[in-house]
């Protein structure tokens, strides 16, 4: 058995979904996480002992607390036997310091990595029960339209495919995209397509997408973020297209920043010389320079609702 432990997005679930192609999906025992609860998770399975009942674990597309690292390095031996950490996000960068870390930006050729390609050149190198599942021109392709969905090259490269793979993605969910994709997948074809049905449900999400832009560009708020002037929105959805947007329609702020308080905040910039990894490493997240991510505590939920309901905190 393999154990999985990738990001809850795209690219990590497209991570779960190239495991139970490579190993069978009986053999992989995955979980989905966040940057809230990934460190958890991590210390119940090294506490627990729970790699007693796998052959060999993966982290995919996210990444751990350094004190985490070190957990793994104390626990193990020769860690890189029982486990690997694949991502490429820049604010992960330092965990390289360990050898059975794998953190990587872009490739020799300046292109930029996403969790699953990256997996996906694992996988190739290992020695997997059904690798030739991985060879097919199908697989490559689906691989490259979830690397330029998440590192955003899809909209450069005009490629609305890409786009559209992450939205069918939150249409059906995690579980009816795994049911879909891994058969799919299995075949040895090289269409990728969307049948008529899709193609509907994706121009309804669409014109969802576009209203819900439209709204919120309504409802920005200004405020200085470390230096600087960043558009604040309380936003709960579409928060890739969201950000994107509206940093293109409010070049006057450089960064947007959209809060999901049961969620947490997502961070997007149309900016060369702002870096949202950095600013969101000081507040406990991380990302990508244009892209990142910072956690809201359960005790700033507990807050806002003592705030809006005039309740004592104590």
């Amino acid at each position: 058995m393999i154990k999985l432990f990738t990001h809850n997005d795209l690219d990590g679930l497209a991570c779960a979904l190239l495991a139970q192609l490579a190993y069978g999906k009986e053999a992989v025992d995955f979980e989905t996480c966040r940057y809230e609860d990934i460190n958890d998770k991590l210390n119940l399975y090294l506490e627990e002992k729970q790699f007693d009942n796998f052959e060999y674990c993966f982290i995919t597309d996210i990444s751990m607390k350094d004190e985490t690292a070190i957990c793994i390095n104390q626990t193990f031996t020769q860690p890189e036997q029982y486990i690997t950490l694949i991502d490429h996000h820049i604010s992960a960068i330092e965990l390289n310091q360990y050898n059975w870390c794998h953190v990587t930006i872009e490739d020799d050729y300046n292109i930029k990595c996403s969790g699953t390609s990256l997996f996906y050149e694992a996988l190739l190198q290992l020695d997997v029960p059904f690798k030739e599942r991985l060879q097919t021109p199908l697989v490559k392709t689906f691989v490259e339209k979830v690397r330029r969905y998440d590192t955003w090259d899809w909209q450069a490269l005009e490629d609305i495919e890409s786009k559209q793979l992450n939205d069918l993605f939150f249409i059906l969910g995690k579980e009816r995209f795994l049911d879909y994709w891994l058969p799919r997948l299995e075949q040895d074809s090289s269409d990728f397509s969307f049948d008529e049905t899709q193609k509907l449900l994706l121009e309804i999400r669409q014109n969802e997408i576009d209203q819900y832009i439209e709204a919120r560009n309504e409802e920005l708020i200004e405020k200085e973020i470390a230096g600087y002037k960043a558009g604040i929105v309380f936003a709960n959805r579409f928060q890739s297209e969201l950000g994107n947007q509206l940093a293109l329609l409010h070049p006057e702020y450089d960064f947007i920043a959209m809060i999901n308080v049961g969620g947490g905040v997502s961070c997007r910039t149309a900016k060369e010389n702002v870096n949202l990894a950095e600013i969101a490493s000081l507040f406990g997240g991380g990302g990508h320079a244009k892209a990142a991510g910072l956690p809201v505590k359960d005790e700033v939920r507990e807050m806002v609702i003592n705030h809006i309901f005039h309740l004592n905190s104590n």
